[in-house]
């Protein structure tokens, strides 16, 4: 069953230059249960979708679409304070720099305590209400320990400026499997993390979606950090999703060029043996927004790039795919030598 489902998605950024359009006619479905990655550089539009569906937005951002739906339930139609709530109680959102999430002013355990779902706790006789506060600690500490935090005394007691980026990070995590909600959002979880830890939150992220059946949408710069992690990918560049298809065949058979090129990327990288060729696994940049190419965003960077590419390509549907491009690739072109 689809959790979320939304169709054709417009984000535009008004400046006194005029307006930006930084997001271009997304789909996106999550079903229950699914983890998705949504990959590519820094600065393609990936953070600012996200906040969009969560309605953390800004004035100055314009956001448009013909569906947005949670379990068959129109948002678009909402007033705005069931909306809310009903975002607040299916999604939880960790964000890409935690501790500007984390309130300064609350100790780290009352946030934990906060999110935790009330119905555990709240509605009880006062005689045993000593006994539902040692749970939460219990449930707390449990959560920290989890996420790797040994030291859950110190963590609990400290406000947000006195904690590491890093353990910031891990009490926000903690913090969204004790809200126990449908759907993760976590934009760029792992960024600040070494390897070790790195591997410590995607594990854990993948037995809660196993255990909970918690669907998982996860950004990521870095297709090599999260390629055994999801179920599926879709590649984000220029404020379009180019190509969407599951693990094994974005990984083995990438049919847009820029998918090829970020497989490549890893594969040179996992390979240290093998010669590296700067221009040959040099990645394209991000297009700026105000001066987009005519045409496909990623033309002036292909060197499949032809005249057809001076046009929009359109959305093409396959059993295993869906991808935008007007020439696309085939197996080989993983494994070919450039002669550029």
């Amino acid at each position: 069953m689809a959790l979320l489902d939304i169709r054709n998605l417009n984000i535009d950024i008004r400046t006194p230059a005029g307006d930006l359009h930084v997001v271009d006619n997304v789909d996106l479905t999550v079903n229950e249960g699914e983890i998705i990655a949504l990959v590519g550089a820094s600065g393609s539009g990936k953070s600012l979708m996200l906040q969009a569906i969560t309605y953390l937005r800004k004035e100055n951002i314009i956001f448009r679409a013909d569906r947005f739906k949670i379990y068959n339930e129109d948002l678009l139609q909402m007033p705005s304070r069931r909306r809310r709530r009903v975002i607040g109680k299916n999604f939880y959102l960790i964000m890409q720099d935690p501790r500007t999430c984390l309130d300064p002013t609350m100790k780290i355990k009352e946030q934990l305590y906060e999110v935790m779902p009330k119905e555990k706790w709240y509605r009880i006789d006062r005689k045993i209400r000593n006994f539902i506060t040692n749970k939460r600690r219990t449930d707390a500490i449990a959560t920290l320990h989890r996420t790797g935090i040994k030291e859950h005394r110190r963590i609990l007691n400290s406000y947000p400026n006195e904690l590491s980026d890093v353990e910031c990070q891990k009490v926000m995590i903690s913090m969204a499997i004790s809200a126990r909600p449908k759907l993760i959002i976590a934009d760029e979880p792992i960024s600040n993390l070494g390897i070790s830890s790195r591997l410590q939150i995607l594990k854990l992220l993948d037995k809660y979606n196993k255990n909970e059946h918690t669907s998982i949408l996860i950004i990521c710069n870095d297709l090599a950090s999260i390629a055994n992690f999801a179920d599926y990918f879709a590649i984000f560049y220029g404020g379009k999703i180019v190509e969407f298809g599951s693990r094994s065949h974005i990984l083995n058979h990438p049919i847009h060029p820029y998918t090829a090129s970020l497989v490549k990327a890893m594969m040179i990288m996992e390979d240290p043996a093998k010669e590296f060729n700067e221009k040959e696994y040099r990645l394209a940049r991000v297009p700026d927004f105000a001066q987009m190419p005519v045409g496909c965003p990623y033309g002036p960077s292909c060197k499949y790039a032809n005249r057809k590419c001076n046009k929009a390509p359109k959305l093409t549907i396959t059993k295993t795919f869906r991808y935008f491009c007007h020439n696309p690739l085939g197996k080989e072109a993983l494994f070919e030598d450039d002669q550029d």
